[in-house]
């Protein structure tokens, strides 16, 4: 089918579900962690680090993906990746160990990667400069969607069903993907035969690492996803010892943050064309740090409770993803003809940046509201400075 049949917004609605996939098949599993560690008989933290093990396939797992997609096309690629997700959520269903899930979950990461990599890769495709942020900036708030329906959908798949039912559903989504995949056009404008080669990676690396810009947005990227991923791998336990809420009521609490993605995201598209790309995340980054220290103040007052936390975690996540797909939009720009391998790296730099900051982070926070608002506080306060730094060169 061609492009002008299916039209580049309709190629940019997907790459939003697509990037949807990986926040989905974590947020889903949240409220089922305290009943997860206890049907496995294994410790909390290992439960945690279900998101960080897949965080850690998907980051290493985007090298292999980006450089593949520019040698054999954007879509075969997707569907490789998309089917070996669907077997790790038939293995995920069936485990009878946390050694098993964890197994399962690198693999959901590792076939999610192809999913992550090509949705940016096919919109760089696409787009350029200021176009490029703000279709990024559209797909991203499609991204939303996961977050605000996963917690709630996978609370009411659980309650019935048990939490093994779950990664059912994802194994249902991935199919489902697969076959609209069948409708998507090839974007990719020229394929590179020597892109799979060690000498070329290294050679692209390089080349991304030698540019000022894409180097420096490449490790604010890092420092952006683990304030997200703290947040994904913390509030489980900080609202179920703190607040005394879990499972269903948490699920329904947690939601509540992907509508300030939406409203984020919606005034980053306006932000962009008036201020620009790199202070649009200004901005941002000025929002990250009030609400982590209004979250920290009421912690330290006493007062902190499941309603105030929230709604601060809502003002969050209005300016989480700015910095976040301003910063991809950043590295992406430069690197079009080779937009596969630059998003493959910009996703794997930013995720095991950020898996291997919050798999130590959420150990020394434990379950504590203070010490979990004063570690975000201080992920923002770096944000802001690698966000500074560059204005001021």
């Amino acid at each position: 089918m061609s492009r002008s049949v299916f039209g580049d917004r309709a190629v940019v609605l997907y790459c939003g579900l697509l990037m949807s996939i990986s926040a989905f098949s974590v947020d889903i599993t949240l409220p089922s962690f305290p009943a997860m560690a206890e049907g496995l008989s294994a410790r909390y933290e290992l439960i945690q680090w279900t998101i960080t093990v897949y965080m850690f396939a998907a980051g290493i797992a985007q090298l292999l993906w980006g450089s593949a997609s520019d040698r054999y096309g954007r879509r075969p690629i997707l569907a490789a990746g998309l089917s070996i997700f669907l077997v790790g959520c038939l293995v995920a269903a069936l485990a009878p160990s946390i050694a098993v899930l964890l197994i399962a979950r690198a693999a959901q990461g590792f076939g999610a990667a192809a999913a992550i990599v090509s949705s940016r890769a096919i919109i760089r495709d696409l787009f350029s400069g200021e176009e490029l942020a703000r279709n990024l900036a559209l797909a991203t708030a499609i991204f939303a969607v996961g977050p605000i329906m996963a917690p709630l959908l996978g609370a009411g798949i659980a309650l019935p069903f048990g939490w093994r039912a779950i990664f059912g559903v994802l194994a249902a989504l991935a199919a489902a993907m697969l076959l609209f995949l069948l409708r998507m056009p090839e974007t990719i404008p020229a394929i590179s035969a020597r892109s799979m080669r060690p000498a070329v990676f290294m050679e692209r690396a390089c080349r991304l690492f030698v540019h000022p810009q894409s180097r420096h947005f490449l490790i604010l990227s890092a420092v952006a996803m683990s304030s997200m991923l703290f947040i994904l791998a913390s509030a489980p336990r900080v609202y179920d010892v703190e607040f005394g809420i879990s499972g269903t009521v948490f699920a329904i609490y947690f939601a509540l943050h992907g509508t300030g993605i939406i409203v984020g995201q919606t005034a980053n598209r306006r932000l962009i064309p008036a201020v620009g790309t790199v202070r649009a995340m200004l901005i941002a980054c000025g929002v990250l740090i009030l609400a982590a220290a209004l979250i920290l103040a009421t912690a330290l007052a006493g007062i902190a409770n499941a309603a105030s936390t929230t709604a601060l975690l809502i003002l969050f996540a209005t300016s989480y993803l700015i910095v976040y797909s301003n910063a991809a939009a950043m590295v992406l720009d430069p690197h079009g003809d080779i937009a596969g391998f630059a998003a493959s790296f910009y996703g794997f730099i930013s995720q095991i940046g950020s898996a291997v900051i919050v798999s130590g982070l959420v150990v020394l926070a434990g379950d504590s509201v203070t010490a979990f608002a004063a570690t975000l506080l201080a992920i923002c306060i770096a944000c802001l400075g690698g966000v500074w730094l560059w204005i001021r060169r």
